[in-house]
């Protein structure tokens, strides 16, 4: 390390961490080492083009490149894709939360209902399904709620 501060680093060192950051990029999830890596090769052109920097100067406009990088990244991701990482859809919110993935699902059933419970299949999975009325095969009903391991239904009234 003491060869770093003593020699200074190259415009070679900072392509050289911007092709690790790309490698990391690639191997981890995610967009971040991205736009670091960028701002390491920002970082080499500046050195290369101003041969004079210390190495205060070069951390310092790699650390200015990578804020604005993370940044400007950020928001092209949001205006190409239309959503960011705080406007994640439904279904990645409800990962692991079976109740708010299902709350407000419509089916329909698959047999009458008659004393108040059936079986439905649903995502691969049987569930229990609870209904108020008795309700013949083919009504659309929209799950409320799940206690346990029991659905809870509404009819859905034909519009």
């Amino acid at each position: 390390m003491d060869f770093l501060f003593s020699a200074g680093m190259t415009y070679w060192h900072w392509w050289s961490l911007a092709a690790v950051l790309l490698v990391l990029e690639i191997t981890a999830p995610g967009v971040f080492f991205l736009w670091l890596a960028f701002a390491a090769a920002l970082t080499g052109f500046a050195k290369l083009f101003f041969a004079g920097l210390s190495l205060e100067i070069q951390l310092l406009v790699f650390a200015l490149c990578g804020v604005v990088a993370t940044f400007a990244g950020r928001r092209w991701l949001v205006r190409r894709t239309g959503q960011g990482p705080d406007d994640e859809q439904v279904e990645d919110l409800a990962l692991n939360q079976r109740e708010a993935q299902l709350r407000g699902r419509i089916i329909t059933l698959p047999h009458d209902v008659s004393g108040g419970e059936t079986r439905v299949m649903l995502d691969g999975t049987t569930w229990r399904l609870h209904v108020e009325q008795p309700l013949p095969a083919g009504q659309k009903v929209r799950i409320t709620a799940i206690k346990g391991t029991v659905l809870q239904g509404e009819t859905v009234e034909k519009a």
